[in-house]
């Protein structure tokens, strides 16, 4: 954390919403629109065109956790910030994962989260490959 910096609920809310601003300037770009679900205590940031989620985000105390779909071989990660998800956690989707704990952090995690957002998700990941449209299942 920054020195002399203290913690507060504001500080995550700042974080998030500047991550918030990055990633949805970077889906604008590609005609896209980052939808937002939000849990009691969780945030989940889909794609609109992929119609996938592609980054969780946990506002904890003390840091903001996130959790993104592809793995540490596959980012390019020159901050550091990026660590293997445990599978416990993201429902076994998400492969990799880091924490913010200053708004310095932000712009590093911004560019991990975006390339999150423009990873082409695997048939077994938890994601499809294709046209986009939606099989009906049978009742």
């Amino acid at each position: 954390m920054e020195a002399g910096h203290e913690w507060n609920g504001r500080t995550s809310r700042e974080i998030v919403g500047a991550l918030r601003e990055r990633v949805r300037t970077a889906a604008h770009r590609r005609h896209d629109r980052v939808l937002e679900h939000a849990g009691r205590h969780w945030i989940s940031w889909r794609s609109r065109q992929a119609d996938r989620v592609f980054a969780e985000i946990r506002p904890l105390r003390g840091r903001v956790q996130v959790f993104m779909l592809p793995g540490l071989r596959e980012l390019s990660d020159g901050s550091g910030l990026a660590r293997r998800a445990p599978r416990s956690q993201g429902w076994g989707w998400f492969r990799s994962r880091f924490e913010v704990t200053s708004m310095a952090q932000v712009e590093p995690a911004a560019r991990l989260i975006i390339q999150s957002y423009e990873h082409r998700v695997h048939r077994g990941n938890g994601g499809r490959i294709g046209s986009g449209t939606r099989r009906k299942q049978a009742l």
